[in-house]
């Protein structure tokens, strides 16, 4: 962005020309800051001031050195929010420093300090600002809460595959008992076996009960354990349907009696059904019978009536006709005579322009 571009060496000058000033200060300049550094040195813990330089002219050189190279990393786009960053520390000392310059006795140097004061303020705001600026681009902060969303959602995926294959891995375990029943009955020809399906499906649900604990197994272990199930279904369906052949006879016999029961059963009830339709026949024409004149003399009511609404009707347009016709003739003269004022009062204004038009050409 141009803007960027103008601002960023606009901001790091002032800080390439304080820098430039701190490492080509004199021994006298450092004397007047020795009394800062030892007043920063006391406010830290001793642990802290202990690592930082007693020698005002060596705090002097570092805090030169730091802004010269943190002033032409920002004002190329180099590192520019390390480099404001690092701008941003080197000024912290020199503003809290300034930032009591209420305690100087000189009046002087009390406005100096307070200048200085507000200068470096301004600066730090700069450069904070310059650190948070990611020039269009996703902050970490940003690109740490979606990695974390990405995260979940992969999360979410993983679980719904391993559901899926765990679903898979039932439908093929329901497959195969289902296959073993269906061979089973072939083989034995007789459609009682079907007894043996019920079994098969209960043999298929404890392969789903296996999918469920192993949903995370892969497709080749399932397949085998499919295999292994699918092996003992037909097992118990072949021993289900050597019984349900040997106690085909006894089943058949039971059924043809029930059938003969039933049958004599509708046997008897045919003519009182019969009846009870016949008689409720006979009671619904006669409602329809008694209801039928009721039903005429309405309508004809209505028609009545209807006809009687559409002579009054016609009745009312007629009377209404010539005050309708007058009031539309009334309302043509009115639009006519409006027309003829509007008519003659243009005539009369093209004929007193056409006079002012005569009167000024003479």
């Amino acid at each position: 962005m141009i803007l960027r571009k103008i601002a960023r060496p606009l901001l790091a000058s002032a800080f390439i020309a304080s820098g430039a000033e701190l490492l080509r200060a004199k021994p006298q300049v450092a004397e007047t800051v020795q009394p800062m550094v030892d007043t920063g040195r006391d406010a830290l813990p001793a642990p802290v001031a202990n690592k930082l330089p007693a020698n005002a002219a060596t705090a002097m050189r570092i805090a030169g050195a730091v802004q010269v190279g943190g002033g032409v990393l920002l004002a190329t786009g180099k590192m520019p929010r390390v480099a404001s960053g690092a701008l941003a520390v080197s000024l912290l000392p020199v503003t809290a420093y300034d930032a009591a310059f209420f305690t100087e006795t000189d009046p002087v140097r009390r406005e100096a300090r307070k200048v200085g004061l507000i200068k470096n303020a301004g600066l730090l705001g700069g450069v904070l600002i310059a650190s948070a600026d990611t020039a269009g681009e996703p902050s970490v902060a940003w690109r740490t809460r979606h990695a974390v969303a990405e995260a979940k959602v992969a999360g979410q995926i993983a679980a719904k595959e391993a559901t899926l294959t765990g679903q898979a891995g039932k439908r093929a375990a329901k497959k195969a008992a289902k296959r073993a029943a269906k061979q089973t009955l072939r083989a034995h020809g007789h459609p009682v076996a079907a007894l043996a399906v019920p079994i098969a499906v209960k043999a298929g649900s404890s392969a789903v009960a296996h999918a469920r604990e192993d949903g995370h197994d892969d497709l080749h272990d399932l397949g085998e354990r499919a295999a292994v199930l699918a092996d003992k279904a037909r097992g118990k369906a072949e021993v289900a349907a050597v019984k349900a052949k040997a106690n085909a006879p006894i089943v058949a016999e039971k059924a043809r009696n029930r059938a003969e029961e039933a049958a004599l059963k509708l046997a008897d009830r045919a003519p009182v059904v019969a009846d009870e339709a016949k008689q409720r026949a006979e009671d619904l024409a006669g409602k329809v019978a008694e209801r039928a004149p009721v039903v005429a003399e309405k309508a004809r009511t209505g028609a009545e009536q209807a006809k009687e609404k559409a002579a009054d009707f016609a009745s009312t347009v007629a009377d209404r006709a010539p005050e309708v016709a007058e009031e539309a003739g009334q309302k043509v003269a009115d639009a006519g005579h409006k027309v003829a004022r509007r008519v003659r009062k243009a005539q009369e204004k093209a004929a007193a322009k056409a006079k002012k038009a005569a009167a000024k050409a003479s």
